[in-house]
């Protein structure tokens, strides 16, 4: 196979982020800039309002999902007993893992 590489200079910062996020996914830096260039609903010039604005490539509909679940009283309830769990592990009254079960 033929690969022609080309060299691309970046702020280290911004490499760091890109080899912390390409490794993250499994993939390749050079796979990662593929994908973000060949995905027209994603500009880098957006990235800052779409990060404060929960806008991108998932829908805004299964953010909103999520926000309210977090939010949600069966979430807290069961974060508040796997927290109780965690703080407990080491110590001589270490509590019981708790229970799987739905929300």
């Amino acid at each position: 196979m033929d690969v022609k590489a080309r060299q691309i200079e970046v702020k280290v910062e911004i490499a760091d982020l890109l080899e912390a996020r390409a490794a993250a996914l499994g993939m390749s830096v050079s796979d990662l800039l593929a994908g973000i260039a060949g995905n027209q609903n994603i500009s880098p010039l957006d990235a800052p309002q779409m990060r404060s604005s929960a806008a991108g490539p998932a829908p805004q509909a299964a953010l909103e999902d999520a926000r309210r679940f977090a939010e949600s009283e069966p979430a807290r309830m069961r974060w508040g007993e796997v927290k109780a769990w965690i703080d407990s592990w080491g110590k001589p009254d270490e509590l019981p893992r708790p229970k799987l079960g739905k929300l």
